[in-house]
């Protein structure tokens, strides 16, 4: 009698756990396609906009530096309306506001900076956003950066 039942409940846990990762994947599905539409849906619905993501495999990151990353400015402010957390690194400690940086995107930047992003952090690196600019060429970027208190 023991077996049925915890045949039953496996395969209960089973289903759930598919069922709570399907919206992370058609999120992450959705912010590579830079689907803004289906990104606001899937995040009104409940995905969670924190949740780390694995766009290459082995290499965790967030939907946040993503989206940053591919500068897109719409995207961005839809995350960040959604409580997508502006200073939550990925695996290796890269911030949204590095990856808008590095790609010279200001106007991404400004939006990052006034959502509170911190300026000061740096990823595995050791590089802060402002190197990034810098080495990215983004001379607009770097100068809005330099403005920032150390």
């Amino acid at each position: 009698m023991k077996t049925p039942i915890l045949f039953i409940a496996t395969l209960f846990c089973f289903a759930f756990t598919a069922q709570a990762q399907a919206p992370s994947k058609e999120l992450a599905t959705a912010v590579m396609k830079n689907n803004v539409a289906a990104v606001e849906t899937l995040l009104t619905a409940g995905a969670n906009p924190n949740a780390p993501v694995e766009i290459v495999p082995g290499f965790p990151t967030t939907y946040l530096v993503t989206a940053a990353g591919n500068g897109s400015l719409d995207l961005v402010k839809v995350l960040l309306k959604h409580k997508a957390q502006v200073n939550q690194p990925d695996g290796f400690k890269t911030t949204a506001l590095m990856a808008a940086a590095g790609k010279g995107n200001k106007a991404l930047v400004e939006l990052l900076l006034a959502s509170g992003a911190d300026a000061k952090a740096k990823d595995d690196d050791g590089k802060d956003a402002l190197a990034l600019a810098k080495e990215g060429g983004s001379k607009e970027t770097a100068a809005l950066l330099e403005q920032k208190p150390k």
